[in-house]
């Protein structure tokens, strides 16, 4: 029965790619990321489950997010993310480049919510920056940087952001600053 199930979502999900043709995940930098997010979190991920989509044709691992601080929008005190993939009832669905928790991650996380209000992270993994304690200066650091500026246009800045994690939320309140300002009128 366990085989059947997985061959069945394994058709499913190799209909679904045809469907889909060839996709491109666009890269986001930093402007990008905090533009096309309804809100920015840093957060620590305190509980897990899978759950399998309304058609139960998708597993999703939801996790429970405690904000620390919101650096862009509010969800409220807890949210949770909506990722595909996980493993349920035997079957365990892989999906290539989506985010995955452990329970006690902390991360600064950039956020969408899809028109059904289910929250998750913009650009698949480009939109999470896990968080951990140097080791030497005791400091919280981000563990991958992101070019600043915006891939979409020619004045994004070769140098990437800072790793300090203050001075990353400082970068993406400026961020968040210049996606609030009106374009200028041609």
């Amino acid at each position: 029965k366990v085989m059947q199930r997985t061959a069945v979502l394994f058709l499913a999900l190799l209909g679904w790619s045809f469907s889909a043709g060839a996709t491109t995940l666009a890269r986001l930098d930093l402007d990008d990321l905090t533009g096309e997010s309804s809100a920015v979190v840093y957060g620590k991920i305190v509980a897990s489950r899978a759950e399998w989509n309304q058609t139960r044709t998708l597993i999703y691992t939801v996790y429970t997010v405690a904000p620390v601080q919101y650096l862009k929008g509010r969800l409220g005190p807890s949210f949770e993310l909506h990722e595909p993939g996980g493993t349920l009832d035997g079957i365990q669905l892989s999906v290539v480049g989506a985010p995955s928790f452990s329970v006690g991650q902390e991360a600064v996380l950039f956020v969408w919510t899809d028109p059904r209000g289910q929250h998750q992270v913009t650009g698949f993994e480009q939109g999470v920056f896990p968080v951990r304690t140097d080791s030497q200066t005791g400091l919280k650091v981000v563990d991958r940087a992101v070019r600043l500026g915006s891939a979409r246009t020619a004045s994004a800045v070769a140098s990437p952001s800072s790793r300090i994690l203050l001075q990353f939320f400082n970068q993406i309140q400026s961020s968040a600053a210049k996606a609030r300002q009106p374009q200028a009128t041609q």
